[in-house]
């Protein structure tokens, strides 16, 4: 029988708890905010002290850097040492990082030299999109479940959510280069606030919002109007540095859809870096309730 584990990177938001309960392990991300020192996602900073430093007066926009193919060629050879024959690898969209490929190249040299197995899964997605299914999977894996159902099961969960998010600030997503300069003018002008979504592993608009007033109402009608019942179901609501807008949009949610669930969670530097301290949303799978991801 395989000994397994299961890995992916920080841009998962994990918590660091949740990752040591269950055996899963994290690869951070780094971030810099001058080009020159780096910082390890939950490591060298805290969540708390990025969105300190984030949300101060002239504050640099950050710039993230993947994990190299040596960190997971490292990472891979540490945990062969450890007894395990084969990996489980779920990684950030390959559509905004190049860790995928950095994860696939890794893993065909290191079990060209050493065999076992190294299934590298790409997300196409952020946060809690694949977050949730590895901290699911991690469960089943404690469960004696195979290989097999594990990986179906990630495949099958990440293509089953749906998510929206709105910033309350486009400066970030524009030097971030996400917008252009003209957006950006437009947006401000005519107080418009783009719906986010995750869609073929990018960042996609799905409409707009209108005006600075009840936008958290306005996008939960957003999500009734695309068909969505979210009653009784379990729902991830997530932001940046704004737990009072989050605590709104809670507050819709629970008057549009009775009996809803909420697992709420900050979200770590990969979002932040291009969403602001501003970012607020919410996102649900249409098969699965994840009851045991805490970000």
């Amino acid at each position: 029988m395989s000994k397994i584990k299961i890995i992916t990177d920080s841009g998962s938001d994990i918590s660091v708890e949740t990752a040591k309960k269950l055996g899963i392990r994290i690869l951070p991300i780094s971030y810099t905010f001058d080009g020159e020192t780096y910082y390890r996602e939950e490591i060298d900073m805290t969540k708390a002290e990025f969105y300190e430093k984030l949300s101060g007066k002239d504050a640099p926009i950050p710039k993230t850097a993947q994990v190299t193919p040596i960190q997971f060629i490292d990472a891979y050879n540490e945990e062969y040492d450890n007894g395990f024959d084969t990996l489980i690898v779920v990684t950030i969209s390959s559509k905004g990082s190049g860790m995928y490929q950095n994860a696939v190249m890794s893993a065909q040299e290191v079990m060209d030299e050493r065999g076992g197995e190294i299934i590298v899964i790409d997300s196409l997605g952020f946060s809690c999109i694949y977050g949730a299914p590895v901290v699911r999977a991690a469960h089943m894996l404690g469960e004696g479940k195979e290989k097999d159902e594990i990986v179906s099961f990630i495949k099958d969960a990440l293509e089953s959510t749906k998510t929206y998010f709105v910033v309350d600030d486009l400066l970030h997503l524009k030097k971030g280069g996400r917008i252009n300069a003209a957006t950006l003018v437009l947006a401000n002008m005519l107080e418009i606030k783009p719906i986010l979504d995750i869609k073929g592993g990018l960042v996609v608009q799905d409409g707009s919002l209108r005006g600075s007033k009840r936008l958290m109402k306005k996008l939960v009608n957003k999500a009734k109007s695309d068909g969505y019942d979210l009653s009784g179901r379990r729902v991830f609501v997530a932001n940046t540095s704004c737990p009072d807008i989050a605590e709104e949009l809670k507050a819709e949610l629970s008057d549009a859809f009775a009996d809803i669930k909420f697992n709420e969670f900050r979200v770590g530097s990969v979002i932040g870096c291009h969403g602001g301290p501003g970012l607020v949303g919410f996102v649900f799978s249409n098969k699965y309730d994840f009851d045991d991801y805490e970000g």
